[in-house]
């Protein structure tokens, strides 16, 4: 059987039935697990920054390893007695396509009360339930996978099931953003600097290896951490970087987990040794055929962001999948989805506009006079600048809410549309 975890509030179940959904429709039920084993794994280029790793054995696993079937289990701090039913029902309906059970599992928050309030813990503790493994799987299972609830999966999930992890503690891909990053903590009444290397990844996906991850004592060990911390940023994330050793990491290509962001831009080892460590040929490998998707653009928030390789709206083919989930469709539809297309609008006035004396008073007018929004319009903007626009759009509603002055605002869009010149990615292909 194959655990998949997922950490979700009542708000975002229906998201992560749609991903749920897309992990199901996408299992080739003409492969059994056995096949995919005979044909995974993967040689890393040399000096490349990736892993090479091996497939497992079939013949040496055990009866439950080699059992077809997902069981995904929702970690929540509370799930409703509709949702639940919905979710029973959804398990029904799926389980006629391929074997899947769906468990939740309630967790309190007060257990990380002494965790930092830091990145996606910013209103809750949910981001760190994925830490307590032993907490809701059985001692006997020897890996699961977590993902985050704003991805969408694309190719046969059990691939990654396939690949023999050996003794690293977990498998997981690089964060796209700057690896000049850090975590400060008190120890022996002094504040302890620790700066993260350019192996820093992304925890919205962790294939862990459950054995290693319980023998190497992961769980207490960031919750030690966590109540030693003086400056955090991204919650979790920065507590198992900080903890993993590299040598016990293993790096999957860019494919498992691509952020929605990079279908605009990215900036690669042989151009910056600080964003994405991997090269250019890497990553445009992965561009090409990406595996999970990992959505900064929320769909349920923008309709329309990136384009792919094969310029389609990334956002619409996460639509496909919500609109063919069975007992959440309705629920995703409710919402009237607008908001980004101010943002866009915002950001192609700033395109219009020059980047000089002209250009801080235009901005300054956009910033000061949200009541002028209404004379903007996004509708021809094309579509390979329209989630650029959606960035630059963002800038102002962001310095409108914070109250940032035009010159700071003026700074970073400038920076923006330097990076996106030289780093957009369709330039590459």
């Amino acid at each position: 059987m194959f655990h998949i975890i997922f950490s979700s509030d009542e708000n975002y179940i229906k998201y992560t039935a749609v991903l749920i959904n897309s992990i199901i429709k996408n299992t080739n039920i003409n492969l059994s697990f056995k096949d995919i084993c005979k044909n995974s794994g993967f040689d890393a280029p040399k000096d490349s920054s990736f892993s090479s790793y091996k497939a497992i054995n079939f013949d040496n696993l055990s009866s439950e390893q080699k059992q077809e079937g997902y069981i995904f289990h929702i970690l929540s701090d509370n799930i409703s007695s509709q949702t639940q039913n919905k979710l029973n029902s959804l398990q029904n309906e799926l389980n006629q396509i391929y074997p899947c059970q769906i468990l939740t599992h309630i967790i309190d928050d007060k257990e990380f009360s002494n965790f930092p309030i830091s990145g996606a813990a910013h209103s809750n503790f949910l981001t760190y339930y994925r830490l307590k493994l032993e907490s809701y799987l059985d001692p006997s299972i020897d890996r699961c996978l977590y993902l985050d609830a704003d991805m969408l999966c694309l190719f046969d999930i059990r691939e990654l099931f396939a690949i023999d992890l050996e003794d690293n503690i977990l498998a997981a891909v690089n964060d796209p953003g700057s690896k000049k990053r850090k975590i400060k903590y008190k120890q022996n009444s002094q504040i302890i600097t620790h700066k993260f290397t350019n192996d820093y990844f992304n925890a919205g996906f962790l294939l862990i290896n459950t054995k290693a991850y319980k023998q190497n004592q992961i769980e207490q060990k960031c919750q030690s951490l966590a109540q030693k911390c003086t400056y955090i940023k991204a919650a979790d994330q920065d507590l198992l970087n900080a903890l993993i050793p590299s040598d016990k990491l293993l790096k999957l290509p860019i494919a498992y987990n691509f952020s929605s962001i990079s279908f605009c831009f990215s900036i690669c080892k042989d151009e910056n040794p600080h964003r994405l460590n991997c090269t250019r040929a890497e990553f445009m490998q992965s561009y090409k055929e990406p595996k999970i998707i990992h959505y900064g653009e929320k769909p349920w928030r923008f309709l329309q962001s990136y384009t792919d390789s094969q310029n389609r709206n990334i956002n619409d083919i996460w639509w496909e999948f919500a609109l063919d989930t069975p007992y959440f469709k309705d629920e995703l539809l409710k919402k009237d989805i607008k908001e980004y297309k101010l943002f866009a609008a915002l950001g192609a006035e700033i395109l219009r506009v020059n980047s000089g004396i002209f250009g801080y008073f235009a901005i300054k007018n956009l910033i000061n006079n949200p009541q002028n929004d209404s004379n903007l319009s996004s509708d021809n903007i094309s579509s390979e600048l329209f989630g650029l626009c959606c960035i630059l759009g963002e800038m102002i509603i962001y310095a409108r809410k914070h109250k940032k002055g035009a010159l700071s605002v003026l700074l970073k869009i400038y920076k923006m549309k330097k990076i996106f010149k030289k780093y957009n990615t369709k330039q590459f292909l």
